[in-house]
């Protein structure tokens, strides 16, 4: 009878840790990153235009530095791209330098190159 009676209580208290770490906000979650994608990233939009005559350029590759994470720019130039709030966007194009710029929080970023 007393065997029950502690197994009870330690699979009670080994399911309430549990649930306190899970689903207690600001705890375990925030503390080892594991904060939702929604929270971490944000959508880039902009439009890459040439600096010599202000024409879109269309095919041009915008890249997070350091990741496979890209996308190319439309027949307008415009791009859009998830990627985390400090990221940094390389845009590059055949017989352009690359360009890096930072996000910093920012949801629109236009680049003329």
């Amino acid at each position: 009878m007393k065997y029950n009676y502690l197994y009870h209580n330690i699979a009670r208290y080994c399911f309430t840790c549990i649930l306190f770490i899970l689903f207690i906000p600001g705890t375990f979650a925030s503390k080892t990153g594991l904060q939702s994608d929604a929270q971490q990233n944000i959508t880039v939009t902009g439009t890459v235009t040439s600096a010599a005559d202000g024409v879109a350029l269309p095919g041009l590759s915008v890249l997070q530095k350091g990741t496979n994470n890209g996308t190319i720019t439309n027949a307008d130039g415009n791009y859009s791209i998830n990627v985390p709030r400090d990221a940094i966007l390389v845009f590059s194009f055949v017989g352009f330098r690359p360009l890096e710029v930072e996000v910093q929080g920012r949801n629109t970023i236009d680049v003329v190159m």
